[in-house]
């Protein structure tokens, strides 16, 4: 089991965002030096949050994240270009020296589509053509491509990758037919562990799985990436106490919007159901039970709106430090 963070950026407005992002940083570094494997920039467009930007922010986390892979969790795809994002990468890739992963989305937020003056309809072909135009340009050769949104003509990248290929792209999804897209068109799908529904895992991994031996790729995708809600304190009740407000007050954020709503009805479900709170034992059962599912990589959010970091940075202690070790000794008793 491998062990990543989520790159959280996004406050209210009126704080101060240089103090936020220093902390941030301060806290990826402690994480690199916990021998963590990774970190995500996310990505908003006129968000009801200060939300930096991905690009920059993923080029700001190289300077301190140590070895750490380095990726988005997730950059949302129909909004930008694919030779934009092919080249902005594939540089990113050459100064991080080959630690970069591309994770992306279709997107949901219905105020972006309108501010992009995009149509909703169209996000799951943009995704899948973009990866495509991403993909023929990260071979550094002339790329002619002729699509229902994007034509090329012979162009051909100006700054190749570093990893052969380009860095992996991983695509999350959360609706069944956009997991079985993410299946064909991507090197992984980067699930989310939040759902309103019981056994939501099995079905949607049974989709993903159907579609990967459809594809022909079940032999070749080998990572298995999910993001959690995770807490870690001394105890149980302790891990509970302290970060129920964060997590709640961020949650009611989200549910502004009309996509999230249910999130809001649906909290008590997902704080006693999906997030993975608790002190070390607990939660390394939690991670331990996502692992039978087959999921080999937890990527986490290690703070939310308001928390102080110091909580923060002794989460991020004891998943190294006490339950890393336990989900460890777990999966080699079984």
């Amino acid at each position: 089991m491998r062990y990543g963070i989520l790159a959280s950026h996004q406050y209210p407005r009126g704080v101060d965002l240089r103090k936020n992002l220093s902390e941030l940083f301060s806290l990826v570094e402690y994480a690199a030096g916990l021998e963590y494997d990774s970190v995500y920039a996310i990505h908003h467009y006129v968000a009801n949050l200060q939300t930096p930007q991905v690009i920059s922010m993923t080029a700001s986390l190289l300077g301190c994240s140590g070895n750490m892979k380095v990726g988005t969790s997730i950059l949302l795809l129909p909004f930008l270009h694919p030779v934009h994002v092919a080249e902005e990468y594939a540089t990113l890739d050459q100064l991080s020296g080959g630690r970069i992963i591309l994770g992306v989305g279709a997107g949901y937020r219905d105020v972006e589509f309108d501010a992009f003056s995009l149509n909703k309809k169209e996000r799951g072909s943009r995704i899948a053509e973009s990866i495509e135009v991403i993909r023929k340009l990260w071979t550094d050769t002339p790329v002619h491509h002729t699509g229902r949104h994007f034509q090329l003509t012979g162009q051909r990248i100006s700054v190749p990758p570093l990893q052969a290929g380009g860095p992996p792209i991983w695509v999350g999804a959360g609706a069944f037919p956009a997991i079985e897209r993410a299946a064909r068109i991507g090197d992984a799908w980067l699930a989310p562990g939040n759902s309103p529904t019981e056994g939501w895992f099995e079905k949607a991994l049974g989709h993903y799985n159907r579609a990967l031996v459809e594809s022909g790729k079940n032999k070749t995708v080998t990572d298995r990436p999910v993001i959690v809600e995770l807490y870690c304190a001394a105890s149980d009740e302790v891990a509970r106490e302290e970060s129920l407000p964060f997590i709640r007050d961020e949650y009611f954020t989200y549910s502004d919007y009309k996509q999230l709503e249910w999130q809001k009805s649906r909290f008590d479900f997902l704080w006693e159901k999906m997030f993975v709170v608790g002190g070390p034992e607990t939660v390394a059962k939690k991670i331990a039970v996502l692992s039978k599912f087959g999921f080999d990589q937890i990527i986490y959010r290690p703070f939310w709106i308001g928390m102080p970091m110091s909580m923060a940075r002794e989460s991020v202690r004891l998943v190294a430090k006490e339950v890393r070790p336990r989900v460890a000794e777990i999966l080699r008793a079984e």
